[in-house]
């Protein structure tokens, strides 16, 4: 008997619900929301590097381990995936919308006329490109929306791929704008019970910032880089997601930019708007966020905010006369600790 790598015994399969926490710009080409299995193996492949990069000494080889997991499509290195994921809704399940999005304002003290500052929406400020002023926003999956996830795996990787779907479940997010809490997600099914946050093996904050240029592993200094919003005694996406809008945009503003060169608040992302480095890609460079917003259910299937730094190396040349990479992302997290809308997240949470 001719058994192949996809004989059912050596594959495990999982059956899940994922339900939808906060809106969802999930979509295929002409951008209108739809339910496609691609970006649910795309989530899988990001926190498999967050859970599994650290042990790589370069990002060469952890694509090679990668590649080999979930397949490639790198020209001289094509391989097929060993992972299959399916998913699927009924309609009843899944419900699209185009209502506008309201979230409330937060002022801006650098826009408006001659910079002085005004209000600007919560919803745009965190959703521009999927969410517009005149024709609001892009079809979005509606939160409270669930679908049927199944992955079928080869059996020895069945440890870190129930190790994957932990991070998922308690920092994934999904789709257009989703590292600013769009498309936030939980998982639920038969097998599958969600982890407490001081359970994840973490590293700490300076040993990532100097080791790889992508996120290998959570982050710690004075306990897990992870803020949640406290005390809202609310069940409402909407009234987390305002909580996070305005604190994002006041902790960004709060750091200084000086008209030309290089500043601190670069660090949080590039680029920023009227703020262009030379060497840093002008207008055209592109550096994420490693600060991530995130509406997620807690060990007690209660609706919490979050917000997450990823620490990474910088893709990027640091200007040291700003001070040390640390030393920046020190002050923003003191900055969040100070911030009595939130608190660590660990424990139980």
């Amino acid at each position: 008997m001719i058994i192949t790598r996809y004989s059912k015994q050596r594959l495990a399969e999982l059956n899940l619900e994922v339900e939808f926490l906060t809106p969802t710009f999930l979509g295929g080409a002409d951008q209108n929301a739809e339910l496609r299995a691609a970006p649910f193996k795309n989530l899988l492949r990001q926190w498999w590097r967050v859970a599994c990069g650290a042990k790589f000494p370069d990002w060469q080889e952890m694509l090679c381990a990668e590649s080999d997991l979930f397949g490639s499509v790198q020209e001289g290195c094509t391989k097929v995936s060993s992972v299959r994921v399916h998913v699927a809704a009924n309609k009843k399940e899944l419900c699209l919308s185009e209502a506008p999005i309201e979230l409330g304002r937060t002022r801006h003290p650098e826009v408006g006329r001659g910079g002085n500052g005004m209000p600007v929406g919560n919803a745009l400020y965190l959703g521009y490109g999927p969410i517009t002023y005149q024709n609001g926003p892009k079809r979005y999956i509606t939160p409270s929306s669930k679908a049927r996830m199944t992955i079928v795996y080869p059996r020895i990787h069945e440890k870190t791929i129930n190790t994957v779907l932990q991070y998922i479940h308690s920092f994934g997010t999904i789709g257009s704008r989703s590292r600013n809490g769009w498309g936030s997600v939980a998982l639920s099914g038969e097998g599958f019970n969600p982890e407490p946050l001081a359970h994840f093996p973490t590293k700490s904050l300076q040993e990532l910032l100097n080791g790889n240029a992508f996120p290998s592993s959570l982050g710690q200094e004075n306990g897990l880089l992870c803020w949640q919003v406290n005390n809202l005694f609310s069940q409402d996406w909407k009234d987390y997601m305002t909580v996070l809008a305005s604190t994002y945009l006041t902790l960004r503003t709060a750091i200084n930019i000086k008209p030309q060169g290089l500043q601190e608040r670069h660090i949080l992302g590039y680029p920023v708007t009227n703020h262009s480095v030379g060497n840093w890609g002008g207008n055209n460079g592109r550096m994420p966020s490693q600060l991530r917003l995130m509406v997620k259910h807690n060990t007690e299937g209660k609706l919490v905010g979050r917000i997450l730094h990823l620490p990474h190396k910088l893709p990027k040349r640091w200007d040291t006369q700003l001070g040390s990479e640390l030393s920046v992302w020190q002050s923003i997290h003191r900055k969040l600790d100070a911030n009595n809308q939130l608190q660590r997240a660990g424990g139980n949470q």
